[in-house]
């Protein structure tokens, strides 16, 4: 992973937050994009780049020209950005849906187009992005979370048929995560046997490296013990 320039979206978050930091010790060269005018507290060697509105594709190609000035050309792209809701059906609004729908996938989507053509001149390019089990079947209350999330994971399907041969495009699909935010939420849950922010960026580290070259089009579910 040394010196290999990764830029990760949903910088301020959680998942965010333990991914920057892993690659960051592995010795990449970071790139933290947060949608917000801090992301937190990280290493001086991460270039954070704040206040990204990714549904705009000139923030996103923006983004693409400040990384190739700071470091070089974009090797891997973490998708993480994006947003949730839970909502019965008869309360969703279609104004519910555009909102999950441009959280979810025009984020992805608008920062993958940006940065597709240098991940394409990469030696080992990688496109990592973020759908749900939830989104596999989804459950009361998540049809316009899981409706977005189905979109990222039909997207990153159809790119991986279509990439040339040193591009992997792939999905990692979470159940529940375990953050303060969730535990918040589902105070009677049993939290032990979700997932980990760690257990998710130890997926993402592996779908970059040059072991992982064989796995393209892949949606990978890590559920913890759900």
């Amino acid at each position: 992973m040394k010196n290999k320039t990764v830029i990760i979206t949903g910088a301020s978050g959680n998942l965010g937050k333990e991914a920057i930091r892993k690659f960051s010790k592995l010795g990449a060269n970071v790139v933290a994009v947060s949608g917000r005018s801090s992301a937190g507290n990280m290493d001086s060697s991460v270039f954070a780049i704040e206040n990204c509105d990714l549904t705009k594709p000139e923030d996103s190609q923006n983004i693409i020209t400040q990384t190739r000035d700071h470091f070089s050309k974009p090797d891997i792209l973490i998708n993480i950005a994006g947003g949730f809701i839970w909502k019965t059906v008869r309360d969703t609004t279609f104004k519910d849906f555009e909102d999950q729908f441009n959280l979810n996938f025009k984020t992805m989507y608008n920062m993958t187009m940006a940065a597709l053509p240098d991940l394409e001149q990469s030696a080992a390019g990688r496109i990592i992005n973020i759908g749900a089990t939830g989104a596999i079947s989804a459950a009361a209350g998540m049809a316009a979370y899981a409706s977005s999330k189905s979109a990222v994971m039909r997207f990153t399907e159809a790119l991986a048929k279509e990439s040339n041969d040193n591009l992997t495009v792939n999905a990692i699909m979470p159940s529940i995560i375990d953050t303060p935010t969730n535990r918040k939420d589902m105070p009677d849950a049993d939290p032990s046997k979700w997932v980990t922010t760690a257990q998710l960026v130890d997926v993402m580290v592996f779908l970059s490296s040059n072991e992982a070259s064989g796995i393209n089009g892949a949606l990978l579910p890590v559920n913890g013990r759900l």
